[in-house]
């Protein structure tokens, strides 16, 4: 696969899985089970197919040192740093845009950076399937065969048989759908012809960027200025000055949901988005009692806990189920497993309260002393703080973005927080 490359998606905005997980530390740096965190993981299944020399990883800015020191290997010119976030038809198409000058052959290889795979031998062998049919000129996608009525992700229903390969099979793509409630999340499963849409793709660099400049031609016009001005002494004036304006919007509304070349590919590879602290704790041994964890914990008559501790401090639970606790030096959170999806709205509740405390020490207006903010990496000593309070109603809706949520992986952030006042 001389021609394979791939580009790791690295943004993100540290909502999942808060308060270990922040805008300043995303989870793509959190550390796995194995030691290794999720984004060294990721380069090390791809690099089992393609060679460093032909890895990209597309980041923030504010991202990109971090993203050196995990992934020494990739050169620092294949590090593409966004300005500001764009969602990832804005990333696709720049990394496609440089890949297509670089070879007119190219294939490029779509991987989140925050995703865990269990099973490389049938992974690796759907991208090589994959990699047969972009040379086709066929738009590819994983979809993930689902093993429970989940509710977190989104769908795309598959029709008829296109190619078989590699002991896989590719269909054609009817429809994608958005987030299920649970009773049609059960009646998808037991229908069979959906797939949990993973966000991984693959295709030819030129085969995208013909559908970009069909279906969103603004920004396939824009990102050739910005391409064209690679190398030259005004590259980063004029990436300061287009990024911004850049549409922001997922590749699957912005191309996949409107072509006619998309084909999916179901694959079971033991897949994981870890989207939440179960999912997270998940990924840790269990004794028989379901208890998991890291850091000290000693349970009596506690049942399916997960304990995140990474302070000195000792934790008891006493008769306990079902219950996750995530203790740093400044923030301990503690969380029923039915109610994991809703710790988002926690780290939005404070990302608002940080903007307005910043807003009141700039002299905009006045507001109540802020928590501690949340640090990259748990602090060696812990810091006093006030104690707020947040009116997180269950009912609350959630967040929109102009575009509406992403088929598949919705982008972060997505919920929505009432703060109170502070409470002593």
């Amino acid at each position: 696969m001389e021609d394979l490359h791939a580009v790791i998606l690295a943004g993100g905005s540290g909502t999942r899985l808060w308060p270990l997980s922040t805008p300043e530390f995303p989870k793509q740096f959190l550390p796995l089970p194995g030691g290794r965190s999720m984004i060294q993981e990721t380069l090390a299944r791809v690099t089992t197919l393609v060679p460093p020399e032909r890895i990209w990883v597309v980041t923030g800015r504010a991202f990109s040192e971090l993203v050196r020191q995990h992934l020494p290997e990739v050169l620092p010119r294949q590090i593409l740093e966004e300005p500001v976030g764009r969602n990832t038809a804005p990333a696709i198409t720049w990394a496609a845009s440089l890949l297509a000058r670089r070879s007119p052959r190219a294939v490029m290889a779509v991987f989140p950076a925050d995703h865990v795979i269990t099973k490389l031998e049938p992974f690796q062998r759907a991208i090589r399937f994959g990699y047969q049919l972009a040379q086709r000129g066929y738009l590819v996608t994983w979809g993930i065969r689902p093993t429970e009525p989940a509710t977190g992700y989104g769908y795309i229903r598959f029709a008829s048989p296109v190619a078989d390969g590699y002991g896989h099979q590719a269909f054609s793509v009817e429809q994608f759908v958005e987030k299920p409630d649970l009773a049609t999340a059960q009646r998808y499963l037991q229908d069979g012809h959906y797939v949990w849409n993973s966000g991984m793709f693959i295709w030819q660099a030129a085969t995208i960027l013909a559908e970009v400049r069909t279906h969103l031609p603004a920004l396939a016009e824009q990102m050739t200025r910005i391409v064209e001005a690679t190398g030259t002494p005004t590259e980063r004036m004029l990436l300061e000055e287009l990024w911004p304006s850049l549409i922001s919007i997922s590749i699957d509304y912005g191309v996949l949901e409107k072509t006619d070349r998309l084909v999916v590919i179901p694959v079971d590879i033991g897949w994981s988005d870890v989207g939440n602290w179960e999912q997270y704790g998940a990924l840790y041994d269990a004794d028989g009692n379901g208890l998991r964890g890291v850091g000290h914990h000693f349970a009596l008559g506690s049942q399916n806990v997960f304990v995140y501790n990474t302070t000195q401090r000792e934790i008891y639970t006493v008769g306990l189920e079902d219950v996750i606790v995530v203790a740093l030096e400044d923030k301990t959170l503690i969380c029923h497993k039915n109610h994991v999806q809703r710790v988002r709205e926690l780290a939005e509740a404070q990302l608002l309260q940080r903007s307005s405390t910043t807003a009141a020490r700039n002299g905009h207006q006045s507001g109540p002393t802020p928590a501690s903010a949340p640090s990259p990496m748990p602090s060696s000593a812990g810091q006093s703080a006030s104690a707020l309070s947040f009116n997180l109603a269950a009912g609350d809706p959630p967040a929109m973005t102009p575009e509406g949520p992403a088929s598949g992986r919705d982008p972060e952030p997505g919920g929505s927080a009432e703060q109170s006042q502070p409470t002593i």
